[in-house]
């Protein structure tokens, strides 16, 4: 093989390689822009929805509607005493469907809905809405706002990295918990993870609200099956 056919094929295969990565940098930014511009719709809808306490689609050929809103915890600075202070929302659709995780963070139906008694679990993708929490750590908190207008405060008790096939994390409980899930790890470039992303949070005064509601909060993490 001659060098210049040699060097032919080099210059051929840097172009493909060049035309791969704007493709896939093309990819990446239509999915980050389509995922923040649908939180924008939704967060319309969610405002209508604290109006009127209603479910409205926030678009018209939409199957699904936002059912809470989420905040979680910025890190805290050094000699930094204030209260917690919480990053930009992110509004929870429901049913966790993989059309619906394409514009946000979406409400397992199967789990209990925003604010009841029970697990309630929220999934998200590790590239867009969930990314955040890549680095979470316990003792961080998570805000949850209710179509009702409560906002309750939980604090992270537990994050652990399971396979997909351990979904005991989503079982039902008798105690009040938040429970986030995302794929893992957060930096891989391909999907199709076996792992998943754990985050368990409990209220953070939970004998206040077991009171307010007649029920008995069980600090066991530990998941229970129903």
């Amino acid at each position: 093989m001659s060098m210049r056919m040699t060097q032919q094929i080099q210059i051929g295969l840097l172009v493909g390689l060049v035309l791969l990565g704007i493709t896939l940098f093309g990819k990446g930014f239509y999915m980050q822009a389509k995922a923040h511009f649908a939180q924008y719709l939704i967060e319309q809808a969610w405002a209508k929805t604290l109006i009127d306490g209603q479910s409205h689609k926030p678009w018209s050929w939409a199957d699904t509607y936002p059912v809470a809103k989420l905040s979680i915890e910025q890190a805290k600075r050094p000699n930094h005493f204030d209260g917690p202070a919480f990053n930009d929302s992110l509004y929870v659709l429901a049913g966790a469907s993989g059309r619906n995780l394409a514009f946000g963070p979406a409400l397992v139906l199967s789990s209990a809905p925003a604010g009841a008694q029970g697990n309630t679990v929220i999934a998200g993708h590790r590239d867009t809405h969930f990314a955040m929490l890549n680095g979470i750590s316990v003792g961080r908190r998570l805000a949850l706002q209710t179509a009702a207008g409560r906002e309750i405060v939980y604090q992270v008790v537990a994050t652990q990295v399971v396979h997909e096939s351990q979904t005991e994390w989503m079982a039902p409980s008798e105690d009040n918990r938040l429970t986030l899930i995302t794929c893992y790890p957060f930096d891989a470039l391909q999907g199709g993870a076996e792992l998943r992303f754990v985050v368990q949070a409990i209220p953070v005064e939970p004998e206040s609200a077991a009171q307010s509601e007649g029920a008995t909060v069980d600090r066991t993490l530990e998941p229970k099956v129903a």
